[in-house]
């Protein structure tokens, strides 16, 4: 399974890659570009998600003060 890369201050940074030959080989996966695809459109997703939780949180901080 491939790891999440997070940073407290910054959030969600994205998959950690360094699994993904062993992960490629357990499953038998073929198409490395289609997966790759997949993965990296779906990583992006949740990094603009993570982004935008962030966002909203420091918002919410800086209206208390």
């Amino acid at each position: 399974m491939l790891g999440d890369r997070i940073v407290a201050d910054i959030g969600y940074l994205g998959k950690d890659y360094s699994n993904l030959a062993v992960l490629m080989a357990a499953h038998e996966i073929e198409d490395t570009e289609l997966f790759l695809e997949i993965i990296n459109w779906l990583d992006s997703r949740v990094i603009k998600q993570s982004s935008e939780t962030m966002k909203r949180e420091r918002d919410k901080l800086k209206k208390k003060r």
